[in-house]
């Protein structure tokens, strides 16, 4: 049976959307980013109602990753997760059921929560970036540190918490035999592209 979903999942600075929407605009279908269902949930409700959705933006994005340690981010990252799954899993299925076909992606999506979803028409696969490849990526886009008070430690959490994360996924595809889509800087999206529509991983 063929795909009506696929799932791109990875760490922050890995490509997840910009590989969505190029393998999106192929395949001629939507595509959906996680972050937005976050953002959107995260407005109708508020730290009482779901503290878990607003773990990070109860202070300001330069605060919270400037002056939170490394270990509490990741604690936060978790936690998020966990809460974001509850309206998540339905998309999913709405779409490889009865809904229109679609490319979602976002790091919110777990091996674990995707290997039980066992629907056929899922595809499901993770970016899996080298540690320079996410440096550098999350270099390019510096701007967003204007403004702290400590700008490289601000920068040198964010990263922290994205390579562990990278890692964990890695560990987590490999736990579940999940398809992995290596990205050492030298694969276009385009050959990304190839990899998903023709065996599903490197």
């Amino acid at each position: 049976m063929s795909p009506k979903v696929f799932l791109i999942g990875g760490a922050p600075g890995a490509g997840k959307t910009t590989l969505g929407t190029a393998l999106a605009a192929r395949l001629g279908i939507s595509s959906l980013t996680i972050d937005d269902l976050v953002t959107a949930v995260q407005s109708v409700t508020t730290p009482a109602t779901h503290p878990g959705l607003h773990l990070m933006w109860q202070t300001s994005h330069l605060d919270y990753f400037t002056n939170t340690p490394v270990a509490k981010l990741k604690e936060d990252a978790l936690r998020q997760h966990e809460v974001a799954w509850q309206f998540i899993e339905p998309v999913i299925r709405k779409h490889a059921g009865f809904g229109a076909p679609v490319v979602i992606d976002g790091w919110h999506l777990w091996p674990s929560k995707v290997a039980q979803l066992q629907l056929d028409t899922v595809w499901a696969g993770w970016l899996v970036a080298s540690e320079a490849v996410l440096e550098e990526r999350e270099r390019e886009h510096a701007d967003w540190l204007h403004g702290s008070p400590n700008p490289k430690q601000m920068f040198d959490n964010f990263l922290a918490r994205s390579l562990w994360f990278n890692t964990w996924i890695r560990e987590e595809t490999a736990r579940f035999s999940l398809p992995m889509l290596f990205q050492t800087g030298s694969k276009s999206v385009e050959e990304l592209c190839e990899l998903i529509l023709g065996n599903g991983q490197d």
